[in-house]
């Protein structure tokens, strides 16, 4: 079988494109390289519009929209309402730490207007099982699915199988994951399994527009591309040689040995050219 690196382009589909549309956030979690709480930065409506245009040349599955802490931009019920127009057939998913869904009608009805998939970090630095506790029934009613991801590290063992019951009560998946953001002494990692499929994988544009081809690859001498580049299309795809900054530190998302995994993404639908 031919490898997916080795496939033409027009052969292959994005799995996911991801849109951090701020920097900002709610809370300060200390393993988080995502965001910059207060002092972050919005993407400007005319840079998202430009960014969904520039991903109208490649084909994928799912426009993920992140952050930051992506439902405390001033625009997001705007964005989102752009991105699922631009986009109908695709699979819409919302990374958030639902503190705003719990505490903003507006937000929460724009969510379930927009969202397919709803994913939700909560575990002690996120400090959000009251909001996350008051959101699930929501979203679970409406047919949302959701998946709670909780970091071992930081989660209490009765915190840990109180989000499990919840979970099975809603239906909604409940995944868990070891501390990743930090360096934990591990040998160096070959380019290879996960990293070496990750071309097919994940897009992350960040709000300035630099492209990474791996959601933990964050730093600004990492970024391979940007989206504003001629052949912007055409690097999506091409293959991937050497490592990241940070994948020496990159647990990979070590699996804890929970076998409950997301239901799998709708159906291949490729974006209009």
């Amino acid at each position: 079988m031919t490898p997916s690196s080795l496939l033409p382009a027009a052969q292959r589909t994005l799995k996911t494109a991801k849109i951090k549309i701020t920097t900002k956030c709610n809370r300060h979690c200390d393993f988080c390289i995502f965001a910059e709480g207060g002092q972050g930065e919005n993407m400007p409506l005319s840079t998202f519009t430009q960014v969904l245009d520039r991903l109208e040349q490649i084909p994928f599955r799912q426009l993920h929209i992140n952050g930051g802490e992506p439902t405390v931009h001033r625009d997001f019920s705007q964005l989102s309402s752009l991105a699922h127009d631009r986009f109908p057939n695709l699979t819409m998913v919302l990374g958030t730490n639902a503190i705003t869904l719990a505490r903003n009608d507006r937000i929460l009805e724009s969510t379930l207007a927009h969202y397919d998939q709803v994913l939700i970090g909560c575990d002690e630095e996120h400090d959000n099982y009251d909001e996350v506790r008051a959101v699930i029934p929501v979203l679970r009613e409406a047919g949302t699915t959701v998946v709670i991801n909780s970091v071992l590290e930081a989660i209490a063992p009765d915190r840990l199988a109180d989000l499990a019951a919840l979970c099975d009560e809603h239906g909604a998946i409940h995944v868990t994951n070891h501390v990743h953001h930090i360096d934990v002494g591990q040998p160096a990692n070959d380019l290879g399994g996960l990293c070496d499929r990750n071309v097919d994988q994940h897009l992350m544009i960040e709000v300035d527009g630099d492209c990474y081809r791996c959601f933990n690859a964050m730093a600004k001498n990492d970024s391979e591309f940007t989206v504003w580049d001629d052949d912007f299309a055409a690097k999506v795809f091409a293959p991937r040689r050497k490592h990241y900054d940070f994948c020496l530190k990159c647990h990979e998302y070590q699996d804890s040995g929970l076998q409950i995994v997301p239901a799998p993404a709708a159906p291949t639908r490729t974006a209009a050219v």
